[in-house]
């Protein structure tokens, strides 16, 4: 059994997907999956002439072979300019198994960096993600909640969905609620008062509210790095 795959996430602004997938199938990637969302971060303005601003991301998924991993997030990186502030981030998560694409099992080949192309390295510091699920229009207290607590943004996905508390029913049809998914990157470091924040903000144990969950992140790439070490606030 192979388990050396990777889902590779990177959050590039509107627009820069297609060379970011380009540039990943030049590095070996298969091919990739594009969501589209909403993100804000401390580098975007969050208003322009007083009205609340969108700022319109590509949530681009590429499944790959641990041995891809440095090269194609060298090429996505550079593809999205991720690392200037306010054009994104990327980072990857291990996948304890993966269906559909059964000749990624078998592939050995790596591709290195081209000669004179700086490597992406990954950052020192431990990352989570956490993803926060609420009914629509709470994923901005979300975001700001997390914000207070030292997260630097977020980007927001939307959905649909139904828990036990929330089967409504019109003319004998089924109504799924909307939901917002926040995707918020943090430093482990601060996962705890990132969370408590998120919960005080938004009240996950009552019924119907939402949930939350954390997932270890083993390489982040893109992120400003003066940014690290900025302390809670």
């Amino acid at each position: 059994m192979n388990l050396n795959h990777r889902l590779m996430i990177a959050i590039v602004k509107r627009g820069h997907s297609r060379a970011v997938i380009a540039e990943a199938k030049k590095a070996g990637a298969d091919g990739a999956t594009i969501l589209y969302a909403e993100g804000i971060g401390r580098n975007e303005k969050p208003t322009f002439f007083g009205l609340p601003a969108t700022h319109e991301k590509d949530v681009v998924l590429i499944a790959i072979d641990g041995s891809l991993e440095d090269a194609v997030a060298d090429a996505v990186s550079r593809a999205g300019k991720l690392g200037i502030p306010g054009h994104g981030l990327g980072f990857t998560v291990h996948l304890s198994k993966l269906l559909g694409v059964r000749h990624l099992s078998n592939r050995i080949n790596y591709v290195k960096p081209k000669k004179g192309e700086r490597a992406v390295k990954p950052i020192s510091e431990q990352f989570q993600l956490i993803v926060t699920i609420v009914n629509s229009g709470d994923s901005e207290k979300v975001v700001a909640a997390a914000a207070k607590a030292g997260a630097e943004g977020g980007t927001i996905l939307t959905g649909r969905g139904t828990g036990v508390n929330e089967q409504k029913k019109f003319m004998n049809f089924t109504i799924d609620p909307e939901k917002d998914i926040v995707l918020t990157l943090i430093p482990e470091s601060y996962t705890d008062a990132v969370i408590q924040s998120i919960e005080d903000a938004i009240d996950l144990y009552a019924p119907g509210r939402g949930i939350a969950f954390l997932i270890d992140v083993e390489k982040v790439f893109g992120v400003n790095h003066s940014s690290l070490n900025r302390p809670n606030t």
